[in-house]
């Protein structure tokens, strides 16, 4: 059995165990199959063939968001940080290099979930005091860790946080240990009713004392460049989740089709009109799933172009490339899966908004997909103003997708 086929079988494995559950164990269950599984490890076996990772995980996220869209983007917050930080190549930093090895080997070892802290807080009301980690330097190289950090997937299952914060007039990044650390204060969930299960929570650092050889970054360029290409792999693998909740929507007017009936007799399925407004919506979902594969080539080739000594107009070009095929990756894909669900819920109707019904759940998951940094608006204003300029616009993205 080739990779990939192991990993689809996994994934399919731990979706019908969800399902199969009552709603206050799939948590516990969804946790505990994935862990017993690879799927939140192929960063560490993949970790020279980002493409090949990014597809197979992407692939397996999909499927996981056929049963639970929370539960399934909870663990992309540990896929996207570890897949990024297992591939990115940093050959100038040997110190980086050496580090992050010892945390992707910790975490297959330990078959450990890791949880990212929110970077910074660019969005906030104008009044709003500043809030963020700040990290001194104590005397015996070990570092002090004071502030607050406002959002944590997966923050009361994670063993792992990876946060940020300001060292100085840098910013630096580094791990600690989230289980059994009474310095990280948990708070409450952030999300109640249909995504609770993102177990999405504020997390206080309370005179936490983080040794050296957790320190990831202690510069602005490389906490910078670890951010960047972390959030273009965010961008585009969080949309395998809620593309995966738009498919089980498809997947209940399917059923819906065939069990009922007109007055005639004839099911709703053999009736014409119903029959090409489920091809619309299942030729929507396909193109999606197409085009979110092409952050696979970006990031292998970038990846490439950092091993192989690109000069650096060709390495800023391919960064480039990357961020906006996973910005835009994720701008039409939450799109259309809010899209998909919205012409389920028409061509089933009101019994698909009846409490015990998944479509229901669905219906109020699916629009958090669209909020999730970049929001829209800033990503039209940014991708307009690109457009808008004196010179041809081709719309290729030309070193990434070359």
């Amino acid at each position: 059995m080739t990779l990939e086929q192991q990993v689809k079988q996994e994934a399919h494995e731990i979706a019908a165990k969800v399902d199969a559950v009552p709603l206050e164990e799939k948590f516990r269950t969804f946790f505990d199959a994935v862990r017993a599984s690879q799927i939140p490890f192929l960063p560490c076996t993949l970790q020279t063939e980002a493409g090949q990772l990014y597809a197979r995980s992407y692939e397996a996220f999909y499927l996981l968001g056929r049963a639970s869209v929370p539960l399934t983007v909870g663990l992309t917050m540990h896929q996207y940080n570890l897949a990024a930080l297992a591939t990115l190549p940093v050959p100038a930093v040997p110190e980086f290099e050496r580090r992050r090895q010892v945390l992707v080997d910790t975490i297959v070892r330990y078959r450990s979930l890791m949880a990212i802290s929110s970077f910074g807080e660019n969005i906030k009301s104008k009044n709003d005091p500043f809030r963020n980690v700040i990290i001194t330097e104590r005397p015996d190289g070990t570092y002090l860790c004071k502030g607050r950090k406002g959002f944590q997937s997966i923050a009361s299952e994670a063993d792992i946080l990876l946060f940020s914060g300001v060292m100085g007039e840098a910013m630096g990044m580094m791990y600690t240990n989230l289980k059994k650390q009474p310095a990280v204060k948990v708070g409450p969930p952030l999300f109640t009713g249909a995504m609770a299960m993102a177990d999405t929570r504020p997390v206080e650092f309370d005179d936490l004392i983080v040794k050296r050889r957790n320190l990831l970054s202690a510069t602005d360029e490389l906490t910078d460049h670890i951010s960047f290409y972390a959030t273009a792999w965010f961008e585009a693998l969080v949309t395998a989740a809620y593309l995966g909740g738009a498919c089980r929507a498809l997947d209940e007017v399917r059923k819906f089709a065939i069990s009922v009936h007109t007055e005639d007799g004839e099911p709703l399925a053999d009736l014409d009109g119903f029959v090409v407004e489920v091809g619309r919506l299942a030729i929507a979902l396909r193109a999606s799933l197409a085009m979110a594969r092409s952050f696979g080539i970006c990031t292998e080739r970038y990846c490439k172009g950092v091993r192989g000594g690109a000069p650096a107009e060709e390495l800023d070009q391919l960064a480039n490339d990357l961020m906006d095929c996973g910005s835009v990756i994720k701008y039409a894909c939450t799109k259309t899966a809010t899209e998909i669900v919205s012409g389920a819920r028409g061509l089933i109707g009101t019994r698909g908004m009846a409490t015990n019904h998944p479509l229901h759940a669905i219906n109020e998951q699916i629009c958090f997909g669209p909020l999730h940094p970049t929001i829209p608006s800033r990503l039209e204003r940014s991708v307009g103003s690109d457009v808008l300029i004196d010179r041809p616009f081709t719309g290729l993205f030309e070193w990434g997708l070359a």
